[in-house]
């Protein structure tokens, strides 16, 4: 199968630049308080780029909220400390991070480091067939590997500060969410939600209510999000504070069918599961039934709505063959999630996140239903 990448990632690296001053002079958008020189992470959206995103914001509802009969809610982009405990953000939202040990001013996320040095030595010219099995496979569980796996990968490897040359750190963990203190007196601790989604569960007995308590029904959110990159970079990719539009979709855990799965199981998809990451092969390209019907994709639900994000990408310009669903390895699953696909798009950074659909099972419900010992009304539901 013919990786994009393969010819386009030259052309990509070209025309980079040129694309990103010219989204700069015309006020697609900037980085914010330019005039103060700025920080990493944040960015103004001019008016063209400001109509550009409410538009596609605005057909991403049609195609979800609208077409699919959702409720949507907004709730509040500050959280307690209670909450995002509960959630496991308090305890588990960190990304690995190391640091040049001659200038601590200069910090690097762990996995995303290890990824670039695979890519450079893919590039590498005359390596051999069992090297570029390695270094793809090493490539492709970056995001996976536990603490001391990473820091094994760094010594096999002798990565160094790609500015400075110098050594860095073991890694360790980074919390992503921002701490707030709310009130005058600040004794009420607060986080900027790292997600739309926990605003979605908290409210959860009221959609249910809303929809007259029955099942499945879906609820959305479109709204800020914050996340504090250890190392923001690479343009709109990676910001510090962002638009988030997501979806929480309740079923019957015992009845997973879709009753439009019929209309979307014939659409073919490149679907890079976990067994071809693990041994360095291709993605590869069926149907969306055939995928359920094998067991690689869970369930109908997950399946439907996998397809869904598939055409809502493509509505908006994307070329389908730039477009692939990444399965989540073993060791990267969420304990709670039974299945995970990301939809990553191809561009002038390689393959990149940027929509992630889970079966989360129940765990967000009862973890919050615990934490405040109240009856959030879903368990005669699963």
């Amino acid at each position: 199968m013919t990786d994009p990448e393969d010819k386009d990632q030259d052309r990509f690296g070209r025309n980079q630049k040129e694309l990103l001053e010219l989204c700069k002079r015309r006020f697609f958008y900037r980085q914010a308080s330019d005039i103060y020189g700025g920080v990493a992470g944040f960015y103004t959206y001019g008016p063209p780029g400001c109509a550009v995103k409410n538009n596609i914001i605005s057909l991403w509802r049609q195609t979800f909220v609208i077409s699919e009969h959702l409720l949507e809610i907004e709730d509040s982009c500050i959280m307690q400390h209670s909450v995002l405990k509960a959630s496991g953000h308090v305890d588990r939202f960190n990304d690995f991070m190391v640091k040049d040990v001659e200038d601590e001013s200069k910090f690097f996320r762990a996995d995303k480091l290890l990824e670039e040095v695979m890519e450079a030595k893919l590039q590498t010219p005359g390596i051999t067939e069992a090297q570029r099995h390695e270094y793809t496979t090493v490539r492709n569980q970056a995001d996976a590997f536990s603490q001391k796996e990473m820091w094994e990968m760094f010594q096999k490897y002798a990565i160094k500060s790609p500015e400075t040359g110098n050594g860095l750190s073991e890694p360790y963990e980074f919390n992503l969410m921002f701490p707030t203190p709310i009130g005058p007196g600040g004794y009420l601790q607060g986080y900027l939600r790292p997600e739309t989604a926990q605003g979605i569960f908290l409210n959860y007995k009221y959609c249910l209510e809303q929809n007259s308590n029955r099942l499945p029904f879906g609820v959305a959110q479109v709204g800020r999000s914050f996340r504090n990159e250890i190392a923001p970079r690479a343009g709109l990719t990676r910001q510090r504070e962002f638009t988030q539009a997501e979806i929480e979709y309740f079923v019957n855990p015992k009845q997973k069918d879709h009753p439009k799965f019929g209309l979307v199981e014939s659409t073919v998809l490149t679907l890079f599961h976990a067994d071809a990451q693990l041994s360095a092969q291709d993605p590869v390209k069926m149907t969306v039934g055939e995928a359920v019907r094998s067991g690689l994709i869970n369930n109908e639900t997950l399946g439907y709505f996998i397809v869904k994000t598939w055409q809502f990408l493509v509505s908006i310009g994307l070329k389908k063959e730039y477009i692939r669903f990444r399965q989540h390895l073993p060791t990267e699953m969420a304990h709670y999630a039974c299945d995970c696909w990301d939809a990553e798009i191809f561009g002038s950074y390689g393959w990149l996140e940027c929509v992630g659909i889970a079966d989360r099972s129940a765990f967000d419900l009862t973890a919050h239903a615990n934490a405040a010992k109240c009856d959030l009304q879903y368990k005669e539901h699963w």
